[in-house]
């Protein structure tokens, strides 16, 4: 019987973490392939948990076990009608905001397998409990089971399924599956409901605890219920946050979010497992340190390399999250109030959820989340035993005047260094003020208190941005960089830079310097006598290409984030767009759904470029993509690739495009910044392809310009199958 139910939970759990990856991936192209995707999924998943605990929970209230699982042998018949599981249009009116589209679409297209899924955790548990097996007293070691299950699912999906099946063969293989762990839960419903009857002939005295309702547990405080919601919420929160912080701010990694995501499972496998390897008193005593560390780094104060950074911060993140699910395990409460436990917890982890999905983006226009939701982390810490009388007082006054006095003197600190031009200084005192923070680490709210005063004066002071804003395509910055540029960043990838200055927006510069590929190519097909009157660009970024236009040339931009567009138009922050001597059309929306808006035979030239940070967006690098692309080509047209990219080769599935299509190719990559004024340009790595060769004789003849055939392997992507995993710069 523990087989039977253990081994349920763990193909329901792993099922639900193969679907998460499988399904968010599958609707990429329906938003650009921004990871925000991936964040707004984990909201729809964790409010589908909240669903599933909740019907759990209300339905064995009302129905009693036995009486319960015979309703959910019919709930789980009824789900069978939903596969296979396929995306599905709710024909949403243009201008949904993206977030609550993806929550609308995974809906519809998974959710009610999802919810079922879900349920299983909990409604087992508490089966379970009632089955005078004699481990049945304290059945929560099942929820291991389930993180267990969850885990092996997470790691699965991008290690052995997105590499060998197709996005069809994916949903396909997965209905099947999820068939299987119907039957086995239909088993767990036939063991239930036998057992419920042997009781009333053997032991009428329990027929009501099986058949009726159950017996209600001991009046639980609200109070304590809070306390499992916000102890449920830090970690949920972290881990989006710390994901978004790593691919934001510290390296634009593709699979990152694996790694927090399965430390997060892992905290409750170990939590709940009885075998604790940190408890929430060890892990208490063990945050402090590494958060002084976090912060250090957070501003870069401390200078260690990305790798090094990732781990700290992946290190912060599981310790938090032992705190928080130890003490959760600590507080559960008997199996009579097992379903309403989970369902308050999914509360909490729904919120968590919401706060970094809908509220963050709204609200912060950098990623301060994170840092945030690491204050509330330490304040849960277990703290010393209470003093007596005047001395309790006399502590918690200060627990209040400590954090407030480094407030005040770091603030104070800050303005006469910034006065005196002393930037070091002021890193040395920020840096100083972190490490003073351990001297008061015994107490939980002074030091979390002086922990959120060190974050809160950096980072009023210690912005030099001109412009920040915040959409659900990601963070948008624009800076001075102290050498006569402004730089248009997201997160730390460049998409743009301009010399400050009357005509700064007729130079382009960065990877579009006319000394680099881009330029070289635009000379060359000039030069060739090919027409490149009429240019399509997929990604805006600053406007640089604009600089290209010649009087009565026609250039247009496809762009997917407003924000960018509103950048590229602010002639105060770039003015490659009003400089040009030819008109500039900027289109909102996916670059791929756009131009097949456009008529064919359209364009000269089409430059892909929006694949230089880890949020690639497969969709415009598949098979059909170019063939799309080669459609709305003019004879003798070309298509310019910008594949610069440090964590995959993305020179490969082009190589791979090109080859099934019959494209001739070259590739450049350009590492000499010598012939560029200091600041002026960016070491990049392009790709030019037509369907005729003639089309690149202009730089065949070039020496720095190399067969795209003979580069190396080719890896072909298609709408129906693309692995970010094989291409990684391991």
């Amino acid at each position: 019987m523990v087989a039977l139910f253990g081994v349920t939970i763990l193909i329901s759990s792993g099922l639900m973490f193969i679907v998460e990856p499988m399904i968010a991936k599958a609707m990429l192209p329906r938003f650009g392939g921004t990871p925000q995707v991936w964040t707004a999924a984990m909201l729809f998943f964790q409010g589908a948990l909240l669903v599933g605990y909740g019907y759990a929970h209300l339905a064995l209230s009302r129905l009693g076990v036995r009486r319960q699982a015979m309703l959910h042998a019919v709930v789980i018949a009824t789900s069978l009608l939903l596969l296979p599981i396929a995306l599905r249009d709710p024909g949403l009116p243009a201008g949904s905001p993206p977030a609550i589209s993806v929550i609308v679409i995974l809906t519809l297209s998974v959710g009610g397998p999802y919810i079922v899924m879900s349920a299983t955790s909990p409604l087992l548990q508490r089966w379970f409990s009632t089955t005078g097996h004699q481990s049945a007293r304290d059945p929560y070691f099942l929820y291991a089971a389930s993180n267990a299950g969850s885990l092996l699912g997470l790691l699965a999906y991008p290690f052995l399924v997105e590499p060998r099946l197709a996005v069809g063969e994916q949903a396909g293989s997965w209905s099947l599956g999820y068939v299987a762990f119907a039957l086995a839960l239909l088993a767990c419903v036939a063991v239930v409901v036998a057992r419920g009857r042997s009781s009333r002939t053997s032991a009428p005295s329990d027929t009501a605890a099986q058949a009726g309702p159950s017996v209600p547990p001991a009046a639980i405080p609200w109070r304590r219920r809070a306390g499992w919601i916000g102890l449920a919420f830090i970690p949920a929160s972290l881990l989006l946050g710390v994901t978004s912080h790593i691919q934001t701010d510290i390296a634009a990694v593709p699979l990152l979010w694996v790694v927090p995501l399965a430390l997060y499972l892992v905290t409750f496998v170990l939590a709940f497992s009885g075998r604790r390897v940190l408890s929430p008193a060890a892990a208490g005593r063990l945050l402090p340190w590494l958060l002084v560390l976090v912060v250090l780094t957070y501003f870069r104060i401390l200078p260690i390399s990305p790798w090094i950074t990732i781990v700290l911060h992946d290190a912060a993140f599981f310790v938090a999250a032992m705190l928080a699910h130890g003490r959760l395990a600590d507080d559960r409460p008997e199996p009579g109030g097992l379903t309403e436990f989970y369902l308050l917890m999914a509360v909490g982890g729904a919120l968590g959820g919401a706060f970094n999905a809908l509220v963050a983006p709204a609200v912060f226009d950098q990623v301060l989340e994170y840092p945030i939701v690491l204050v509330l982390a330490l304040l849960v810490r277990p703290g010393p035993p209470r003093a007596v009388g005047p001395l309790e007082r006399r502590a918690r006054l200060l627990d209040l005047l400590v954090p407030l006095g480094y407030f005040v003197g770091l603030t104070a600190g800050f303005l006469v260094l910034a006065v005196s031009g002393a930037g070091v200084a002021v890193s040395g005192l920020a840096a100083a003020l972190t490490v003073a923070t351990l001297f008061v680490m015994r107490r939980p709210v002074r030091f979390a208190l002086a922990i959120a005063a060190v974050l809160a004066v950096t980072l009023m002071t210690g912005s030099q941005g001109l412009f920040a804003d915040r959409t659900f395509f990601g963070v948008s910055r624009v800076i001075d960089d102290g050498q006569g540029h402004h730089v248009l960043l997201s997160g730390l990838t460049v998409h743009g830079i301009e010399r400050v200055g009357a005509g700064g927006g007729a130079q382009p510069m960065s990877y579009y310097h006319p000394t680099g590929p881009a330029g070289q190519a635009f000379a060359a097909l000039r030069a060739g006598g090919h027409s490149v009157d009429a240019v399509a660009a997929i990604g805006l970024g600053a406007g640089s290409l604009a600089a290209y236009a010649r009087p009565a040339d026609r250039f247009t931009f496809y762009e997917i984030d407003p924000v960018v567009i509103r950048i590229a138009h602010d002639p105060t922050l770039f003015t490659f767009l009003s400089d040009a001597r030819s008109p500039v059309r900027v289109i909102e929306g996916d670059g791929r759904l756009r131009i097949a808006e456009a008529p064919d035979a359209s364009y000269d030239l089409i430059v892909l470029d929006a694949f230089s940070s880890d949020a690639v967006p497969a969709h415009l690098l598949t098979r059909e993509a170019f063939s799309l692309y080669l459609s709305k080509l003019r004879p003798g047209g070309a298509i310019l690739v910008h594949v610069t990219n440090t964590y995959l080769d993305l020179r490969s599935v082009v190589r791979g495009a090109a080859g099934a299509l019959g494209l001739a190719g070259l590739a450049m990559e350009d590492r000499d910044l010598s012939n560029a004024g200091p600041g002026d340009k960016e070491a990049s790595d392009w790709a030019l392809l037509a369907p005729q060769v003639a089309t690149l004789t202009g730089l065949a003849a070039d020496p720095l310009w190399r067969l795209l055939a003979d580069g190396g392997p080719s890896v072909l992507w298609t709408d129906d199958f693309s692995d970010l995993l094989g291409v990684i710069r391991w």
